[in-house]
């Protein structure tokens, strides 16, 4: 079954800053902006962001935890990726670069929802709705109308440790590239040493 994601969640548009945003160490709002955004990598880690002395009256778009973030602005196919905020962090909001997508419907994991948007068919019917030519933007009136497929929860669990375990394969694949160098460089030294 396909649903627009207005009828499974509630699109916010991040927050407009009217200059540069400014970082202050001693702030006690975080930003998170489309730099801090790496695909399939959830954020569970909010020290990295950027700290601001600043106060959004109003603005109801902070962070909650399972929010699903999608970068706003890109300059190609592909550019549109998506991660989940897993912190319990209270104090972080998303600039404008990002659209915020809150999951309503019970039956929908927001995982599932940011790894098919990572997919290339999400990614391919994100491209669709893409306005601009130069860099593009996802308008969130165009983005509520997009159309996910959405499987029962079986099968959305299927996709997400589906993906879990190719992460895993992928850390213990670099990992042993990383070691296969590390001996690579060891050999060398050794073999070179006499040479100086």
């Amino acid at each position: 079954m396909h649903m627009k994601l207005h009828d499974i969640a509630t699109i916010i548009a991040g927050y407009t800053f009217r200059g540069a945003i400014t970082p202050d160490k001693n702030g006690g709002l975080l930003v998170f902006q489309a730099k801090d955004l790496v695909r399939g990598a959830f954020i569970t880690d909010v020290s990295t962001l950027t700290p601001i002395a600043f106060d959004p009256t109003g603005y109801a778009g902070y962070l909650k935890k399972d929010d699903v973030l999608v970068i706003a602005r890109g300059m190609k196919t592909g550019a549109f990726r998506s991660t989940v905020f897993q912190s319990d962090a209270s104090n972080v909001i998303a600039s404008s670069s990002v659209h915020i997508i809150r999951i309503t419907a019970p039956k929908v994991l927001p995982e599932y929802v940011s790894y098919y948007l990572n997919s290339k068919n999400g990614q391919d019917s994100l491209s669709e709705i893409v306005t601009g030519s130069y860099i593009g933007a996802l308008p969130r009136r165009l983005l509520e109308q997009l159309k996910i497929p959405v499987p029962d929860l079986r099968k959305q669990s299927a996709i997400i440790n589906l993906y879990h375990n190719m992460q895993m394969q992928q850390k213990i694949l670099d990992r042993k590239n990383e070691l296969k160098q590390q001996i690579l460089d060891a050999t060398f030294t050794n073999l070179t040493k006499h040479y100086d």
